[in-house]
């Protein structure tokens, strides 16, 4: 699958250059991402924005096998300092897109770049995890 990246610093909130990139994908998605460092009333924090485009040939849906997406934020060593997760909670009809959202506000200063992977998982919970 096709991935675009690019990274943004908001003006006014300086903080590290990060490098992102889509390292595994499964699914049928197309996932583009961009990141922003954002000034909030409790501090920096780092946004990863995906989109991710169903170039399948059914419609995704939340129930049963579902896509999760996971972003690794790393440092320098390439060590995790946070990885979360998230799977779609509406169903994604083919050739639809849809956003996520992953973000850091701890760290900032150690991690370099981010991983994002999207695999197939079996949601026998029926709920969706929410991405911090």
């Amino acid at each position: 699958m096709a991935a675009a990246g690019c990274g943004s610093v908001l003006a006014g909130c300086g903080g590290p250059t990060v490098d992102g990139a889509v390292v595994a994908n499964e699914t049928p998605l197309a996932i583009a991402h961009e990141y922003a460092v954002r000034g909030t009333p409790s501090g920096t924090v780092l946004v990863v924005d995906v989109t991710a485009e169903n170039q399948g040939q059914r419609r995704i849906t939340p129930d049963g096998q579902v896509p999760e997406l996971t972003c690794a934020f790393l440092n320098d060593a390439g060590e995790p300092l946070h990885q979360p997760g998230i799977q779609p909670l509406e169903p994604i009809d083919v050739g639809a897109a849809t956003t996520f959202q992953f973000k850091l506000g701890t760290n900032l200063s150690e991690v370099t770049r981010y991983e994002l992977m999207a695999a197939w998982i079996s949601d026998d919970s029926s709920s969706a995890a929410v991405a911090e």
